[in-house]
């Protein structure tokens, strides 16, 4: 009712950073499934690491020492002003442990809710619909990484002539890291990025090409073009989408 939403405010980012062991936070959430939760907890430890996830801190439910139930992960974590320091994330327990929950440090996030806010709606286009980059590639490995010094990123390995890379200046074996301002870590995330896309937008890709010993960054715009096998994936599109209207009749 307006009496309740009027008292309603929108939450204060804090500090996680600022944040010590033994100070009390609040996880609020879904747990279960039943409906809003909400669970009082101590800190007690910072930066650990669970899963290969950095930037975490670790807390633990000083009633019954389960402050973090399935639910509850993506729910905000919040100091005892109200300002949300972190985000819930993963819980574990077993038999020589329980209660032990994880939230993500609201440090660690901060920038990308930033661009998530701030960033055009965009609708997602059908394959053939979409814009294309012109080239090869696949995610770099964990091997390649540790072993190669890769950066992380999509391997280039081959740039189609006359392509949109090609005339961006984008070139074979550099790593592209970023596309249209947001980091790109595989294959399989640069190709959905690209279908929120149309032929013909300018779009900013980084990429880090060799230098000698060292990669050196690289920013250029790239303007999308068609798909060369556009129609044949248009009329596949249109052939499914008879078959569904068939099946729903």
């Amino acid at each position: 009712d307006d009496e309740t939403m009027e008292a309603v405010t929108v939450a204060k980012i804090g500090s996680s950073d600022d944040l010590v062991v033994g100070e009390q936070v609040v996880a609020i959430g879904n747990a279960l499934g039943y409906g809003q939760s909400v669970t009082t907890g101590i800190v007690s430890a910072k930066n650990r690491r669970m899963n290969s996830e950095s930037g975490t801190f670790q807390t633990d439910d000083e009633e019954n020492r389960q402050g973090l139930n399935p639910g509850n992960s993506g729910g905000a974590l919040l100091n005892m002003d109200g300002e949300v320091v972190g985000i819930n994330s993963a819980k574990l327990a077993s038999t020589e442990v329980e209660g032990m929950g994880y939230a993500i440090a609201i440090s660690d996030v901060e920038e990308v809710l930033e661009q998530m806010m701030n960033e055009e709606p965009r609708e997602q286009l059908a394959d053939g619909e979409h814009g294309v980059l012109g080239i090869t590639g696949s995610t770099v490995s964990e091997e390649g990484i540790q072993m190669y010094g890769i950066p992380e990123g999509v391997y280039v390995a081959e740039v189609t002539e006359g392509g949109a890379a090609e005339e961006a200046g984008i070139v074979a074996n550099s790593v592209i890291t970023e596309f249209d301002g947001k980091s790109i870590s595989s294959i399989n995330q640069l190709l959905e990025r690209l279908t929120y896309y149309a032929p013909g937008e300018e779009v900013e890709v980084t990429m880090l090409v060799r230098d000698g010993n060292e990669y050196k960054e690289e920013t250029v715009t790239v303007t999308l073009m068609e798909d060369p096998n556009a129609e044949q994936k248009k009329a596949e599109n249109e052939e499914n989408s008879g078959e569904d209207e068939n099946l729903v009749e």
